[in-house]
């Protein structure tokens, strides 16, 4: 995959492979309606690619280094921007990859990047903030925590190292939706590092804001071009994830998202119990997320899961908490 992209000759569009600075990409796929310009405005290191996928053809992007203009959904459509673009391949170490939907500030990206060239992540996220739309309560933000190292970063804000990416695409080419991606990446990330503890994370320290409900837009646009669901799109790339399955989304098997570690933003390390009760006391007692408001089982499923390390002890014990409710 990385020939079907590279330029061949060590240069890229007449730079040097090691002239790379800046070193992070943002991409986001946007329409008329896209908040993208609330983080490429004030001082930024970052360099920005615009995929719109709109019907305004004097719609300008005078913000952008890299304009791509593709119908389809978000996936599939970067898809084709880095075709159109395979020298950023080589030019940039990380890229983020945002919905339009996303409020941010350029000095919290910049900073992003700057955490995972320092720390070699390779697949992770801001948190949400309280006034986000969410899917998984793992991406609301823990008050308490700098960082947690999780099994699970979602489609909607990643941040990835290039080395993800370039073993993405194949993926990417057929997906518009991107689920099942989030739980393909930590794979990609053993593969790579030999373990994916500390290389897949969620950062606490730094907030976005995602400011519509989650799933309507990709769904409609999912039935009004007649593809494949969502849903089948994510039985596709699932078949892909070795990982031990112990529940469902939209009726496909996946693994328990969970929390492995976090570090307090003391510094203190934590695993196990520790770990479970501080996250418990988070989302119960020191966010309250005024869209969409975290329920108490909600809470308490997820601090169970980050409680204990092994699938051997938290399928037992999510079994007795789904004779209660759905999990």
């Amino acid at each position: 995959m990385r020939s079907q992209f590279m330029p061949a000759g060590g240069k890229v569009d007449g730079l040097k492979t090691t002239e790379k600075s800046p070193r992070g990409l943002a991409v986001v796929r946007c329409g008329e309606n896209t908040l993208h310009r609330t983080w490429v405005s004030g001082r930024r290191n970052f360099d920005v690619g615009i995929s719109y996928y709109g019907s305004n053809s004097t719609l300008e992007f005078p913000e952008a280094d890299y304009v791509h203009h593709c119908k389809g959904g978000k996936w599939d459509g970067l898809f084709s921007f880095f075709k159109k673009f395979p020298g950023v391949l080589d030019r940039y170490d990380y890229f983020w990859l945002p919905d339009d939907d996303i409020v941010a500030v350029a000095a919290d990206i910049d900073s992003l990047f700057a955490l995972g060239i320092e720390n070699e992540y390779h697949v992770y996220q801001p948190s949400l903030d309280e006034h986000s739309y969410y899917s998984h309560v793992i991406t609301l933000q823990h008050p308490s925590f700098e960082v947690r190292y999780t099994n699970f970063v979602e489609v909607m804000v990643p941040f990835i190292s290039r080395e993800v990416l370039i073993r993405s695409l194949p993926f990417i080419e057929k997906t518009a939706s991107g689920f099942g991606l989030d739980f393909l990446w930590p794979q990609m990330v053993r593969e790579i590092k030999g373990d994916a503890y500390c290389g897949v994370a969620v950062v606490d320290t730094i907030t976005v804001r995602h400011t519509r409900p989650v799933g309507g837009n990709l769904h409609q646009f999912m039935r009004d071009t007649q593809r494949h669901s969502a849903r089948d799109e994510m039985g596709v790339t699932m078949e892909w994830v070795n990982d031990a399955r112990g529940a469902r989304i939209n009726g496909v098997s996946v693994p328990r998202i969970r929390i492995l570690s976090g570090t307090l933003r003391g510094g203190l390390q934590l695993k196990g119990l520790r770990l479970a009760r501080q996250v418990w006391f988070d989302l119960l007692y020191r966010f309250t997320n005024k869209s969409q408001p975290v329920k108490w089982f909600a809470a308490s499923k997820h601090a169970v899961k980050a409680g204990f390390l092994s699938q051997n002890v938290i399928l037992p014990v999510a079994g007795i908490l789904q004779s209660f409710t759905h999990i």
